[in-house]
């Protein structure tokens, strides 16, 4: 009887061993699988936490059937279902919601969609900020920026001059005389070092953070922006997330005097003057401008999945300033808007990399404006304001070669937006010739 005992408690304990050693390695396993799914799926904070959650679920079995006393103190242990449950509720909380008017069958539906609210409210972030935060931004440069200074001092003179009389003139087009030559030379050696490229082409918002390696002169400028030719259909899109943003003398409601009208104008430049295939799209996707970008983005997915050929994407904008800041330049004799190109970098000082916002076009999309701001720099000196860097990705990322551009503000007249136009294009034409700063 004693010796049937023995060998029952040797089994036993050989038995305890071989699950633990089990419990050990599938901890082990988990821990490598989540690293993986990490480093490379779209869903990596999902995976991860979803493998932590899995881990402390193991723990949890292992420590109460070898420590069943300090077990009973902790929480209850939970399945390998309620982990996962937990693991979707704390990832996606519109699962939450959604999961009260939906049967159990309808659940795989239901974190698709999450997903996707998910992704489209986080994109809405630039229509409740972008406002507020440059007003502030521009309340904190003024009397230190020596571009925005000049602006200031060149607006003074010409109110000084004609009376608070519209700037620029009537609304006809602009008779813009082109750059035939560089007015200057930007040194590439020296803004190779990333503090000065930064202090004199980029405006970094506070909420994101960029480095040397993704601001790397050498490679951007080494990115080839060329069109294929020989090719049927649009080279190039036009549209507007906020097309209804207007000037001060804009006809409320009349896009032919919003940034719609802009982007008329530019696609007569570009298709009369420089022979490209343009197509712009007039559509509103700002009646409810907190969602804009949201409303824009299957739009402009629908249109690139019916054109093929197009390469070029531009969401033309008007910036919003406090009332009391005038942007105003002078290239070329010309009293202009100036512009800003506009990047997202998919991440934010307080959540780091956001995942779920990916953005496998941002190297070319830096590239791009990168080369648009230095050549509009040696050829009008003056026009760009600089690329405003934030956290988000404002639909860059359905085409590589995609630029957003702020054209002046609300305080601008509606001519002397048009009248960027030309300097806009001509440079746009040059990038995409490939001539290199």
């Amino acid at each position: 009887m004693r010796t049937g005992t023995r060998k029952y408690e040797k089994t036993r304990r050989i038995s305890a061993v071989i699950i633990l050693l089990f419990c050990i390695c599938a901890a082990f396993v988990l821990q490598f699988g989540s690293r993986w799914k990490y480093d490379t799926d779209h869903t990596s904070g999902f995976a991860s936490y979803a493998g932590v959650r899995m881990q402390e679920s193991i723990y949890r079995n292992v420590l109460d059937y070898y420590l069943p006393v300090i077990g009973t103190q902790q929480e209850e242990q939970r399945s390998l279902s309620q982990v996962l449950a937990d693991t979707v509720t704390g990832c996606f909380p519109v699962y939450t919601y959604a999961a009260q008017a939906q049967d159990a069958d309808d659940m795989t539906d239901v974190a698709a969609d999450g997903k996707q609210a998910f992704e489209a409210e986080l994109e809405q972030q630039l229509a409740l900020q972008l406002k507020e935060e440059n007003e502030a931004w521009y309340m904190e440069e003024s009397g230190i920026d020596a571009q925005d200074a000049a602006g200031h001092s060149l607006q003074q003179s010409f109110l000084q001059q004609m009376q608070g009389s519209d700037l620029a003139g009537s609304r006809e087009k602009s008779l813009f005389s082109y750059a035939t030559a560089k007015s200057g030379q930007v040194d590439l050696k020296e803004l190779e070092d990333y503090q000065t490229l930064v202090k004199k082409h980029y405006r970094i918002d506070g909420m994101t953070a960029s480095n040397a390696a993704q601001l790397n002169v050498k490679k951007l400028l080494k990115q080839d922006m060329t069109l294929a030719e020989d090719v049927d259909g649009p080279q190039i899109l036009i549209y507007h997330t906020h097309a209804s943003e207007g000037y001060r003398d804009s006809k409320a409601g009349d896009l032919k005097e919003s940034v719609v009208g802009l982007g008329d104008y530019l696609t007569e430049l570009l298709t009369e003057r420089y022979g490209y295939r343009v197509l712009h799209d007039r559509g509103v996707y700002d009646t409810d401008r907190d969602h804009a970008y949201g409303v824009a983005g299957p739009a402009l997915e629908r249109i690139l999945n019916e054109h093929p050929s197009i390469e070029i994407v531009i969401d033309l904008h008007r910036d919003g300033v406090g009332e009391d800041v005038y942007l105003l330049t002078e290239v070329n004799d010309t009293v202009m808007a100036p512009v800003m190109f506009f990047n997202g970098l998919s991440y934010t000082n307080t959540s780091g990399q956001v995942s779920a916002l990916k953005n496998p076009n941002l190297s070319t999309n830096l590239a791009f404006s990168l080369q648009m701001e230095l050549l509009a720099s040696e050829y009008y000196p003056g026009f760009s304001r600089g690329i405003y860097l934030k956290g988000l990705r404002y639909n860059m990322h359905y085409c590589p070669k995609s630029l957003l551009v702020e054209v002046g503000a609300q305080t601008n007249s509606l001519q002397e937006a048009m009248n960027a136009m030309p300097p806009l294009a001509d440079t746009l034409n040059r990038v995409l010739s490939g001539e290199k700063p």
